[in-house]
């Protein structure tokens, strides 16, 4: 068997590959002890963004909640983790759910986290910048790199305390289980600004932001005005990140369906921010 599963102690029956998002070279281990699913420490990973260290603490840290797989092992090579059984959920039927697994994750307590991960959150900014320096020149259009140099020009403030965000909860990782529903692929997750989460959520899965806000904020007894303009300031930042993603995903994949995603992205952002 592959050295990749190395130590983990496995009586394996079984390995395929998983269809999935960008960083996704995952694979399905079925074994003797259990279904898993190896995400692998991949260059690509890195690129986008993608950290198996921090997904495994975190991961570790939520060990004791049911929304979130458990940690089987790591090595090395990456992190070998549960597999939830159940079916991804349909985006017409995923926005309340989505809306209470974020509520459940930005209230988790903390305690488990290291003094290393709580003091460092995620950072649009850093990101946009890691994103763009990743992306052949050639692929950097005039109008991309001037929105790059507007926000890498910019201060990027909190507007509400940290707390540990998830970063990518779209449909596609929320798995409807038999006992409720379950949040998988946590490489992004971290402590972050729980306003940028939000924006992220409803930018990935085209929610409606008043609706999507308007509930969060109930929900949790929050002032919609504040979060409301939280959204307006982020969903440029997000949008424009979002479109350096599916850049990326072209440039490593040479996949014209991401090319055409960086484009709508840019649409987008044509409207929220016009530069001229």
């Amino acid at each position: 068997m592959d050295k990749q599963f190395k130590g983990f102690g496995l009586t394996i029956s079984q390995v395929s590959a998983l269809s999935g998002g960008l960083t996704n070279a995952c694979l399905k281990v079925e074994a003797k002890e259990g279904s898993f699913v190896w995400r692998p420490i991949s260059l690509q990973a890195k690129i986008l963004g993608a950290d198996r260290a921090k997904e495994h603490e975190i991961l570790q840290a939520l060990s004791d909640e049911s929304f979130s797989p458990n940690v089987y092992g790591a090595n090395e090579e990456g992190l070998l983790v549960e597999w939830l059984e159940g079916e991804v959920i349909a985006l017409d039927k995923a926005q309340d759910v989505a809306i209470e697994l974020m509520i459940t994750v930005h209230q988790v307590p903390l305690d488990g986290l290291s003094e290393q991960i709580k003091n460092k959150p995620m950072s649009l900014k850093d990101r946009i910048i890691d994103y763009w320096n990743s992306i052949v020149p050639e692929n950097q259009t005039p109008e991309m790199k001037a929105y790059f140099e507007y926000f890498s020009q910019q201060e990027e403030s909190s507007r509400f305390p940290y707390c540990l965000c998830h970063h990518d909860i779209g449909a596609y990782n929320i798995i409807v289980k038999e006992d409720g529903y379950g949040l998988i692929d946590w490489e992004y997750a971290s402590m972050g600004d729980p306003s940028q989460d939000l924006t992220i959520m409803i930018t990935a899965n085209q929610f409606n932001s008043e609706d999507v806000i308007l509930s969060y904020c109930k929900k949790r007894h929050l002032n919609f005005d504040e979060w409301n303009n939280a959204f307006i300031h982020w969903a440029p930042w997000v949008t424009f990140m979002g479109a350096l993603w599916f850049l990326l995903g072209h440039q490593l994949l040479k996949n014209t369906c991401y090319q055409e995603l960086a484009e709508r992205e840019m649409n987008k952002i044509r409207k929220l921010l016009p530069l001229s």
